[in-house]
């Protein structure tokens, strides 16, 4: 039994529901590749994560890290992230808000390292002439560059980096911190928390973390923007963190329901740990946030992130890790990972998540097979509308979860690009900081803070 202690208190939100919207193309059945059988090893600062202040590093528009112009049907964008925005040489992966602006016509973007073949994976998926964004975790080349390849129609595509994985021993930075997966839980609904954000609203959520709060690094969260008054954009990340004007976590529609997963650097005060959310817009918008882990600083804490070949797990449309069946009304389907990407030090997979044309506005949840459904959401999606969502999916100690689906009939696919690995040996942790550990994959007392604040400016 996986057993986890969570990190935040406090009942549940309500359910959220779905908004109209028109369906989009997702990427075809791929073949299972890639490897991760073998204990996971790790040399010093491999695999430990590193949050960076958001900086732009493609725009099609002006021909930032790429030639200018709307990329093509069946077209490519070669990116170095290397030696920019932070990021430095010799990294494993990086983590990017990757957005969609304006296509011609219903496509999906794929990210992936450059020197591989392109895998039959998707990464964001976009209806015609709307505006989406996705946090993709992407593994790097050995030339220190990712790309990103558009389906279908024209687009612009965009890119800001927040973070990355070391993969050296010795980076010169010294070590990054290490993953630790909770219990997901709502820390910020701003239904029944002082109501919709208007213009320019900044809410900044802040944990009590106590004398734990200088050893987190990070937090790992899912934002869901719904009820928009007008099409806007909404940014989320450290308290204090002075991202540029132009970054943006969510885009929204209209009364668009859409979620977007952050991860990045944590704001401190005192003992408390700070995430905001602001909303970028003209109009008024309603904000939800879950936090699914956090990064704990050092390389002896917690989890190491292993790149992966994205492989796909789950296709619901054509039996890919299960049935050829889509997930019905209320149902939670049990699911394996596969040894092509998890083994018993597994923890959790970094994965996207896609809801392909439901029947029924909804919303998906992932969870750990061996807890209850927690009141939280991956993932939503119209009705017809093809909608997708980077996922940390943590894993019992048989390697399984659950996809629940919340109304109607609807497909689901999963594509991994990465796992958070316990190393197999895992040096005697400080006592300043929690640590996971132990063959039974019983995790100790958590951090927990002793309350929760939210202020708005």
């Amino acid at each position: 039994m996986l057993l986890r202690t969570s990190l935040l208190t406090g009942a549940a939100a309500a359910a959220l529901v779905g908004a109209s919207l028109g369906g989009a193309a997702a990427a075809q059945p791929a073949t299972v590749v890639g490897a991760a059988s073998a204990a996971p090893s790790f040399e010093g600062a491999q695999g430990t994560f590193v949050g960076v202040s958001p900086q732009r590093l493609l725009d099609t528009r002006t021909g930032n890290g790429a030639p200018k112009g709307l990329v093509g049907a069946g077209k490519e964008v070669s990116l170095l992230v290397t030696g920019r925005g932070g990021v430095p040489g010799g990294v494993s992966a990086v983590v990017l808000n990757l957005a969609a602006v304006a296509p011609s016509t219903n496509t999906f973007l794929t990210a992936y390292p450059s020197g591989t073949t392109r895998p039959a994976t998707s990464n964001l998926n976009v209806a015609a002439r709307g505006n989406r964004a996705n946090m993709v975790t992407v593994p790097v080349g050995a030339d220190g560059r990712v790309r990103i390849y558009n389906s279908t129609g024209t687009v612009h595509i965009l890119a800001d980096v927040t973070g990355y994985y070391h993969g050296q021993a010795m980076p010169s930075g010294g070590p990054g911190s290490t993953y630790a997966p909770i219990e997901p839980e709502r820390i910020f609904d701003s239904r029944s928390d002082g109501g919709v954000l208007a213009s320019g609203d900044e809410v900044t959520i802040w944990l009590e973390f106590g004398p734990y709060a200088n050893d987190i690094a990070a937090l790992a969260t899912n934002v869901t923007v719904l009820g928009g008054s007008r099409p806007g954009f909404l940014s989320a990340g450290a308290a204090f963190t002075d991202a540029p004007a132009s970054f943006s976590t969510i885009n929204y529609g209209q009364n668009q329901v859409i979620a977007n997963m952050s991860v990045g650097a944590s704001g401190l005060s005192g003992t408390e740990v700070g995430f905001s959310v602001k909303n970028g817009g003209l109009g008024t918008v309603h904000a939800i946030v879950d936090v699914v882990g956090y990064y704990v600083k050092g390389d002896d804490q917690g989890l190491r992130f292993r790149p992966l070949a994205p492989t796909r797990i789950i296709d619901t449309r054509s039996g890919v890790g299960g049935p050829a069946k889509p997930l019905g009304a209320n149902e939670a389907r049990l699911h394996t990972a596969p040894e092509s990407v998890a083994t018993i030090d597994t923890w959790a997979l970094a994965a996207n998540t896609t809801i392909a044309s439901p029947t029924a506005a909804t919303y998906v949840t992932v969870y750990d097979a061996d807890t209850a459904k927690p009141a939280v959401s991956n993932l939503n999606a119209a009705r017809g509308e093809t909608a997708a969502n980077s996922t940390f999916v943590p894993l019992s100690i048989d390697t399984q979860f659950r996809v629940h689906n919340a109304a109607g009939s609807a497909p689901v696919i999963m594509d991994v690009f990465g796992s958070f690995d316990l190393p197999a040996e895992q040096p005697p942790a400080p006592t300043s900081a929690p640590r996971i550990s132990g063959s039974d994959r019983s995790a100790p007392t958590a951090p927990a803070p002793v309350g929760l604040r939210v202020t708005r400016d």
